[in-house]
């Protein structure tokens, strides 16, 4: 059995880590029914990762502008991982955030998909496209 070894930083090690940290900017969104959501805690804990910067202290995600497709990917599986849909009265929420339309836009076909470690053909237009037009995609993928 390996022993565990604890070392610690020194602090010029611990400094220039904190200052590759970035600041989560506290930002909120007013929905359609009136909810505010809060993202943001305002300290300096973003730090990067393939698809934009991800908080230490609250899990706040900025994406890239375009991040690689394979990236995208990988995101995406492991949020389906930890994937909830909870229903309330007339309202969906997703991980506990309220969403407006399908509780998942992702058709049953498509989800013995997240198995694969490459994105599938149909993930890219998943991205880009709004539920009717990928819907649509689906439909003639099919018979191509």
């Amino acid at each position: 059995m390996e022993k565990i070894r604890i070392t610690r930083f020194s602090a010029g090690h611990a400094a220039s880590v904190k200052n590759k940290l970035q600041l989560c900017l506290p930002v909120s969104y007013v929905l359609e029914t009136g909810e505010t959501l809060h993202r943001g805690c305002g300290r300096n804990g973003l730090h990067e990762t393939d698809v934009g910067w991800r908080c230490f202290y609250c899990g706040n995600y900025l994406y890239r502008q375009e991040p690689s497709l394979k990236a995208l990917w990988f995101h995406f599986k492991v949020g389906r991982e930890y994937w909830r849909a909870m229903f309330s009265r007339d309202k969906v929420y997703i991980n506990g955030l309220p969403v407006t339309g399908l509780p998942d836009s992702l058709p049953r076909s498509l989800v013995s998909d997240l198995l694969e470690p490459n994105p599938p053909a149909w993930f890219s237009y998943f991205i880009f496209y709004d539920y009717p037009q990928f819907k649509k995609y689906l439909e003639n993928y099919k018979y191509a």
